[in-house]
């Protein structure tokens, strides 16, 4: 028996998909692979009947259930279930697979069972290194090729959704026809799903509307975006405030700022409107401020939430 789980639905289907590929090829007939969705109204007697049956005409049955505690609300349901796996009722011809499309509660007594007795597979979102690697190879994949900068611009922009990635490595592979995949090319193309409440955020700041600025950035937390996340954002939007201001300092046109910055034009656009709220100086200052609560909260020393409230504070005063 397997157990499937974690935040990351996009690669716990992967392996979902990668189990039944197998199977297929041992039992071409595919009458031996039945998947139950448990989130659906279904009776015991059902689930029973299918997980007891034997095989026809193969030495064993490929049996998925889909949702049956992330999703089924009958507790009496749950426990049935769990208890035939728990006294190993389920005969040795069934190969079964427990498939939650979240995190199970560790807490739950199969889940403890499982964790000693058979296999559990968690799939939790990559990390930015893991999450690198990830692309380059989708890239790879597809035929393509990516510079370091578009990779580090296409990580900040989309983070961990790969759903999203894989859709966006598809656009962009595309529309270079296999040549190489620049940061302007992500900036063009790639919808950062931050981009417009960042840019808000800090239009709130520049003009020092701190209960705004605070608003828009818990609206961001509330909808799932890490601290982290939202602060590698900010410190890459202030980057780009730092060379667009100092730069149109020293009277450099606008079309010039996109060459020497290596950003698109419109990018350097939005950009050149936000600077008008701030001076040089002050975008060093919070730019550094930026810095220093990303490494305290990354070692620990400060708590995410919290340093960001601080941090608003901080910057329009």
């Amino acid at each position: 028996m397997i157990l499937i789980h974690g935040e990351d639905n996009f690669q716990s289907l992967q392996k979902l998909k990668e189990i039944k590929k197998n199977f297929k090829k041992e039992d071409p007939s595919n009458l031996n692979l039945i998947e139950i969705d448990c989130g659906e109204s279904i009776l015991f007697d059902e689930i029973e009947n299918k997980l007891k049956s034997v095989p026809f005409l193969s030495k064993k049955r490929l049996i998925i259930l889909r949702n049956l505690f992330t999703k089924n609300k009958s507790k009496k349901l749950r426990e049935q279930v769990s208890d035939l796996i728990l006294e190993n009722k389920i005969p040795k011809t069934t190969n079964l697979v427990v498939y939650e499309p979240g995190k199970f509660d560790k807490r739950i007594k199969l889940f403890k069972f499982l964790d000693k007795e058979r296999e559990i597979m968690e799939f939790g979102f990559l990390q930015e290194t893991q999450l690198t690697n990830w692309i380059q190879k989708e890239i790879e994949k597809r035929k393509g090729k990516i510079e370091k900068r578009a990779l580090e611009k296409l990580v900040l922009f989309v983070g961990p959704n790969l759903w999203q990635m894989v859709q966006e490595i598809e656009k962009l592979v595309n529309y270079k026809d296999g040549g190489l995949v620049t940061g302007e090319d992500v900036e063009l193309l790639v919808k950062s799903s931050l981009d417009t409440n960042i840019f808000n955020f800090i239009d709130a700041l520049g003009r020092k509307q701190t209960s705004l600025a605070i608003k828009l950035l818990h609206e961001q937390i509330d909808s799932g975006a890490h601290e982290l996340y939202l602060l590698k954002m900010m410190v890459y939007q202030f980057r780009n405030l730092i060379i667009v201001k100092d730069l149109l300092e020293q009277r450099t046109p606008v079309y010039e700022i996109a060459r020497k910055a290596k950003m698109h034009p419109f990018v350097v656009q939005k950009t050149t409107q936000q600077v008008q709220n701030f001076s040089l100086d002050r975008l060093k200052e919070i730019y550094n401020l930026l810095f220093e609560t990303d490494v305290k909260v990354k070692t620990g020393k400060a708590d995410g939430i919290l340093s960001l409230d601080l941090l608003v504070s901080e910057c329009v005063t």
